[in-house]
């Protein structure tokens, strides 16, 4: 789920459903509503630490979303880049707040050197994710949050969790967009492969400030997109890659095998390039 800031209210709805008229409310403790999505509103809090994940109609469905989506945290333990859940109360979930907002609207403000920080910093987060065999489900620059310090935080943890004998235990809440989506993957297929495919979009983003395809929407064209992917028609040559452009082609070309072979080439990249602030 991905959440957009600026002013709140209007319609929302989810595919299939029709428009509801969304009102703006505040539990107690919200000073005002900085961000939404397609079901929650994010409220900052009093004090200014953290901020409120809450629907935007209170109901037990709603409520239950909210407590599934905390069962994941629980699940998954605190790591320094996923954003930290604090507590849930009867209004929603308490998360900490990541001051500067969604990478994708930090990026533009980066240098290389914080471009390199921040992509191994996911990257961390991913491998997190993946020994505890949570699959992410929706990685894009929308669900990573940025910290003061410029720190990357993966965020929406609503994923799919995985039994040691490789059975569900937690069904995904959320799914990629057609940028993000592996165009060979199964349409119950949620893996390390499709993680894995969903960050080199989010690299390419990162790194072109700008997603694959930008005349392209990912909703109403997403059948064009996946076909481009099956077509091997991607925006970098791959034959020319270099650098990052390398590592972003082995993920959409699915050969790694794990996000800490990812890591292990991001950090040869970063020790091989100027250090630069």
């Amino acid at each position: 789920m991905s959440f957009s800031t600026g002013s709140v209210g209007g319609s929302a709805r989810r595919q299939g459903e029709p428009f509801l008229q969304i009102e703006d409310w505040r539990p107690q403790g919200v000073q005002k509503c900085i961000a939404f999505s397609g079901r929650s509103f994010v409220g900052l809090m009093e004090g200014g630490l953290t901020v409120l994940k809450y629907p935007h109609f209170k109901s037990r469905d709603a409520m239950q979303d909210l407590q599934e989506e905390a069962d994941r945290y629980h699940r998954l333990g605190p790591h320094e880049n996923l954003v930290a859940l604090e507590s849930i109360n009867e209004d929603g979930l308490l998360f900490e707040f990541c001051e500067r907002g969604q990478l994708r609207d930090v990026i533009p403000t980066l240098s290389e050197h914080q471009k390199n920080t921040i992509a191994q910093q996911i990257t961390l987060g991913l491998i997190h994710l993946h020994e505890r065999r949570f699959i992410h489900c929706d990685l894009t620059v929308n669900n990573i949050f940025i910290t003061a310090e410029t720190h990357a935080r993966i965020g929406d943890i609503q994923g799919q969790l995985y039994r040691f004998d490789g059975s569900i235990e937690l069904p995904t809440m959320s799914q990629e967009n057609a940028k993000s989506r592996h165009p060979f993957a199964g349409e119950d297929e949620f893996s390390v492969r499709t993680d894995i495919f969903a960050l080199g979009t989010l690299l390419y983003h990162i790194w072109y400030s700008q997603s694959p395809f930008p005349d392209l929407d990912e909703h109403t064209d997403g059948d064009v997109i996946q076909e481009k992917y099956r077509a091997g028609d991607y925006p970098i040559i791959f034959t020319e890659a270099i650098g990052m452009d390398k590592i972003i082609n082995k993920c959409w070309n699915s050969k790694y095998d794990s996000a800490n072979q990812i890591l292990d080439d991001m950090v040869e990249l970063y020790a091989a390039e100027p250090k630069l602030s």
